[in-house]
């Protein structure tokens, strides 16, 4: 999706989620969102955990970059960013059913950024108890098998994104 998404694709269902997720991104570009992101992540991303999924493929990769782009010195900042992601994939995947290929291919994204922290040894005793926590097994992060259940039943029913 090129286009900003309206107000009905971040608020699908009416929710107090989505009506905050709606006055935080609303009329904004992934740019915007990215540069907002340093200083707000943890409010905006409860906002992208909510969304609706047009909305969440949209905003995304704002998430992703900002994620790629934290400096390395930084452990604690990155095992805060690496929970937020494995909450917000563990809220989406509660209703994994309404996803679309492009939301469930930026949580796939998302998690394999958060792989890679789980390989390196100053993070793999933090982010293995978050892991566990928000539902994911070791020694790698795999999909909770509801979830890939209802991953499997999209995958087949849904065109592959290009």
């Amino acid at each position: 999706m090129s286009r900003l998404p309206r107000k009905e694709d971040i608020n699908v269902y009416d929710t107090l989620d989505e009506r905050s997720a709606v006055r935080s991104f609303l009329g904004k570009t992934r740019e915007e969102i990215q540069q907002l992101l340093p200083g707000k992540y943890e409010s905006l991303q409860e906002d992208l955990a909510f969304m609706g999924p047009v909305a969440f493929a949209y905003y995304a990769p704002a998430w992703e970059e900002f994620c790629r782009t934290r400096p390395s010195d930084d452990p604690e900042g990155t095992e805060d960013i690496v929970r937020w992601i494995l909450c917000i994939i563990s809220i989406r995947c509660n209703g994994l059913e309404d996803e679309t290929p492009g939301s469930i291919a930026a949580m796939r994204r998302m998690l394999s950024w958060c792989e890679g922290f789980y390989n390196s040894p100053e993070g793999r005793t933090y982010f293995t108890e978050e892991a566990r926590f928000w539902g994911y097994s070791e020694p790698r992060l795999s999909t909770p098998p509801r979830a890939a259940a209802s991953l499997g039943r999209m995958r087949s029913a849904a065109p592959t994104p290009r």
